[in-house]
């Protein structure tokens, strides 16, 4: 599973949430809440990007026990 397809509706759900939040606070001006929806997406996704786990393909399989190294051989 590729990131981007974590990420992309993660940054999604937050500009909808920081746009919901945002819509009660009129002493705020319609610049800052534009940058604060965008700020808040884009270290969304960082973050997400960032802390997401590696692709499971990329991993080593697991030994089997008659693969492993004995007493005495050597590979």
């Amino acid at each position: 599973m590729k990131k981007s397809k974590v990420v992309i509706p993660i940054m999604v759900v937050v500009a909808i949430l920081a746009t919901w939040i945002l819509k009660d606070h009129t002493d705020v001006p319609i610049l800052h809440k534009v940058l604060i929806t965008i700020g808040a997406c884009i270290m969304s996704g960082g973050l997400g990007y960032i802390l997401l786990k590696p692709d499971v393909q990329k991993v080593d399989p697991k030994p089997n026990l008659q693969q492993t190294n004995k007493k005495g051989s050597r590979k």
